[in-house]
């Protein structure tokens, strides 16, 4: 029996004049762990100047979300997801794929879902 942790990690970094948010949930993460998480999204987006935003989010290691906590991610990404230039999502879960390419034209024009990292890290760069 393996013990994984249930988090989300937030790394930001700027790559030339973009600032990447890349996000990697896992495990079965709290509605607590993403009501910080849009905190410390909201404070990177509006606190950092630059002038482009890209956010990279790998669900690859996600189990399980609420219905509460993925309610309220969309409500948070109808809010600030007009802030990035493109938006990434890395998921082999085709429930979890279709249910983001369903809500994309939502969130954001430029929002892809990919099944490779590293593909989704070249396009969130070429902006």
């Amino acid at each position: 029996m393996t013990n994984q942790a249930n988090n989300i990690s937030l790394n930001v970094q700027r790559h030339q004049d973009t600032l990447v948010l890349n996000m990697t949930p896992s495990g079965h993460p709290s509605h607590q762990d993403f009501k910080k998480l849009s905190q410390m999204m909201d404070t990177a987006v509006y606190a950092i100047p630059s002038a482009n935003i890209a956010l990279l989010v790998d669900l690859s290691e996600l189990k399980s979300v609420s219905a509460r906590s993925a309610w309220n991610e969309l409500l948070h990404g109808l809010r600030i997801g007009s802030e990035f230039n493109r938006i990434a999502i890395v998921g082999h879960n085709h429930w979890h794929n279709f249910l983001i390419r369903a809500t994309s034209w939502l969130i954001s024009p430029n929002l892809r879902v990919f099944q490779q990292k590293d593909q989704a890290a070249d396009w969130v760069l070429a902006a």
